[in-house]
């Protein structure tokens, strides 16, 4: 028979004042340890989960971390809700979200920040931080957030934890608010690579692979450009030396790529996508966006801005970064960069500049496997100023399995 402890313990009153410090879970299921015992009675150990609060749960509060959904509660459950409850996950709480997901530092919401359990003047990351810190401050074994541009991995990046990003259109998104239907996608966090293994055994995205000898490309687009190192060049340069560091260690053979047609088009053509497809999301409550936090409001008068041609166009370069990925897989097993370029800025540095270049640096990593539909994963393997910085593993287009199996390989620093 199955235990409830695990369930039991998030309820525990050492744990709820730890969410009090963090703010990982915004909102806590009253049923929980019911449903649990209720999943032991079919002989099933229940796993304690949590739920980003962008993915619609029945009978659980889902406020997108905005004012408009503030009291919204869901008929239904998100397609994925409906498999993990099968599986024997129990929905303990939903966890703090950027506003709409549309940010990566999870400050503007209506919650309130949330904070990295490794220094809590941090942030967490976004827009899934909730849901990486509460896998972080070991509030939950494993959680599940969503990811457009990095909104996984950057969270799992700066609170030292594994963040696994599937390949696009691998698990259905059908009941999860949408912010760039091109991009959105659903992943998982947890510390221990058990249970990422585990989570996606089940969704017939893992099987055993085995490599004999692990090829690796590090993209020369890794190199940050200098108007960004800018930001600060001494901590970029740490993270680079330490990341370098990090791959001759390994033992792997190892080749810094080429990548033109990425270069060319990624970094120019996934704003237009992005901003113009959560516009068209927003679009009809634009009467509304004043109670929107502003740099989310911003971003999304941003996306008026562009043109269906171009649009269009962004779309069909799209192929040919896949293409590219795909000529490329065939040579080197993975493609390795740093996950973010620095880690977590403070609360205060952030405050207001959603817009500005933290957005920008954050996500100059994340965005590539984004456009390319790529399945990446973000491994906690850096320290920096007693900090965490994940290193991303960057899989072929479908190669969910063969990524995982390599994933396991490679040493981290928890």
């Amino acid at each position: 028979m199955g235990s409830i402890n695990l369930v039991e313990k998030v309820f525990s009153k050492d744990i709820q004042e730890l969410n009090k410090k963090i703010n990982a879970f915004v909102t806590f299921n009253k049923n929980a340890i019911n449903e649990a015992e209720e999943i032991i009675k079919k002989g099933i150990e229940p796993i304690p989960i949590g739920i980003k609060d962008i993915i619609f749960t029945k009978g659980i509060r889902t406020t997108m971390g905005s004012m408009l959904y503030q009291n919204f509660i869901p008929k239904q459950d998100a397609f994925i809700i409906k498999k993990i409850k099968k599986f024997g996950y129990v929905v303990v709480g939903k966890t703090n979200t950027h506003e709409f997901a549309s940010g990566v530092t999870t400050t503007s919401t209506i919650f309130g920040p949330t904070k990295n359990p490794h220094d809590l003047s941090r942030i967490s990351g976004g827009s899934s931080g909730g849901s990486a810190a509460a896998v972080s401050a070991s509030i939950v074994p494993i959680s599940i957030g969503t990811d457009t541009a990095g909104s996984i991995r950057i969270p799992a990046s700066l609170c030292g934890v594994y963040g696994f990003k599937t390949t696009y259109g691998k698990i259905n998104i059908n009941g999860v608010f949408p912010l760039a239907k091109s991009f959105d996608t659903l992943g998982f966090f947890s510390k221990d690579f058990k249970q990422i293994i585990d989570v996606s055994t089940r969704f017939g995205l893992y099987k055993n692979l085995k490599i004999n000898k692990i090829r690796i490309g590090i993209p020369k687009w890794y190199e940050l450009p200098s108007e960004l190192r800018g930001y600060n060049e001494e901590l970029v340069d740490k993270v680079e030396n330490k990341f370098l560091d990090y791959v001759a260690k390994l033992g792997y053979d190892y080749s810094f790529v080429d990548m033109p047609i990425a270069q060319k088009y990624v970094w120019k053509n996934y704003p237009i996508i992005r901003y113009s497809e959560a516009t068209s999301v927003h679009i009809n409550n634009k009467d509304k966006w004043d109670q929107y936090f502003p740099d989310v409001r911003r971003l999304l008068e941003k996306g008026l801005e562009y043109k269906a041609v171009d649009y269009l166009e962004a779309l069909t370069h799209k192929n040919e970064v896949k293409l590219e990925l795909n000529k490329i897989s065939k040579e080197f097993d993975v493609l390795l960069t740093p996950t973010t370029p620095i880690p977590a800025p403070t609360i205060d540095e952030v405050s207001g500049k959603e817009d500005g270049i933290i957005r920008t640096i954050l996500t100059y990593y994340t965005v590539y496997s984004s456009y390319a539909d790529a399945p990446t994963i973000s491994i906690p393997a850096l320290k920096i100023e007693n900090l965490p910085v994940g290193v991303q593993l960057i899989g072929g287009y479908n190669n969910d399995s063969k990524l995982l199996s390599i994933a396991g390989a490679f040493p981290v620093s928890l």
